[in-house]
């Protein structure tokens, strides 16, 4: 019995945005259509950080298990926000495939799914991108934004001044053309933008919902627990909310748990047609992400494939037989 094993250099070659975004259009399809199998994740608390163990099955295209830690301390000390594994099996025989490097992938795919939400609900005339956050997934997010939409200008937010300086390089490095405004208050980037994404780890809202003008889009993907929310009630309430999963988000979205709100739609029914869409420039939309298993599913197995394909990742033997 052997293995594949792909890193995140490895994952980053393999998966390029627009393919993950094609790819969770595919996921989030599915998962409204019925077709994924895949149970509410467990979650363990430590004193520093959490581990979320996330399974999804979607028959005849793969079997995963994602392990992820979060430790909100470790960029401090130079070490990864997001680490963990993902395991890949065969969904016929139960037979080991893979194990991916987790933090890359999981910000490939939850940046892809930020994108494809804007694909789907932002005006096609935004171009104006009001993003807080530096980490990561900021960078995915506003990635993953540029695939979908043609971004002219980012207004950026962050208290770290060297994170905010080193993404504001990296924006920049992506695409020059694009203009980079550092803001002292989210505010004053929200009140211009036509995109709000919101990825950080603060525990309570990071804008005013009021700064926000008609007819903008909020992607908000930083908090995944029931006591923690990005995004304020009055945000909530002016926006016609959308999540990645009903059940996930309905237990660990803070800004949905913390106001008792419900959402409006899962993107799914949106993209198979259950549910509308923006139904005018003017309404606000809103995509809440707390990240679900099929997100990994439909990413691993295509990484898997073009590994296999182009001979990447190193076999190794399990048996030693």
């Amino acid at each position: 019995m052997s293995i594949r094993l792909i890193t995140r250099p490895q994952i980053t070659q393999l998966l390029p945005m627009g393919k993950a975004i094609e790819l969770m259009r595919e996921g989030f399809r599915a998962l409204a259509e019925d077709r994924v199998m895949m149970p509410p994740r467990q979650r363990i608390i430590t004193a520093d950080g959490d581990m979320l163990l996330k399974p999804a099955c979607l028959p005849g295209e793969g079997l995963c298990v994602k392990l992820v830690m979060t430790y909100p301390d470790n960029p401090k000390n130079g070490m990864p926000l997001v680490q963990g594994l993902l395991m890949v099996f065969d969904d016929l025989t139960g037979s080991p495939l893979a194990v991916m490097e987790a933090g890359g992938l999981t910000a490939i795919r939850t940046g892809a799914g930020g994108g494809l939400a804007i694909d789907v609900l932002a005006r096609k005339d935004s171009h104006t991108v009001a993003l807080i956050g530096a980490g990561v997934q900021a960078r995915t997010q506003l990635l993953a934004a540029m695939e979908s939409r043609t971004i002219k200008r980012v207004f950026l937010y962050d208290p770290d001044a060297d994170a905010a300086g080193h993404l504001e390089d990296s924006i920049k490095a992506m695409d020059g053309e694009v203009e980079i405004i550092r803001v002292n208050d989210p505010d004053d980037g929200v009140a211009e933008a036509d995109i709000v994404i919101t990825a950080t780890t603060s525990p309570v809202p990071t804008f005013s919902g009021s700064a926000l003008r008609p007819g903008t889009h909020v992607n908000a993907v930083g908090a995944y627990q029931a006591d923690r929310r990005e995004l304020d009630e009055e945000t909530m309430l002016r926006s016609y909310v959308v999540v990645d999963g009903r059940k996930a988000a309905g237990v660990e979205a803070g800004e949905l748990v913390i106001p008792g709100i419900e959402a409006d739609a899962e993107l799914g029914e949106i993209l198979t047609g259950q549910k509308p869409g923006r139904v005018d420039d003017q309404q606000i939309t809103l995509f809440k992400s707390v990240g679900i298993a099929v997100q990994d599913a439909v990413c691993a197995s295509f990484v898997l494939e073009e590994a296999e394909r182009l001979n990447i990742g190193t076999e190794v033997d399990m048996t030693g037989d």
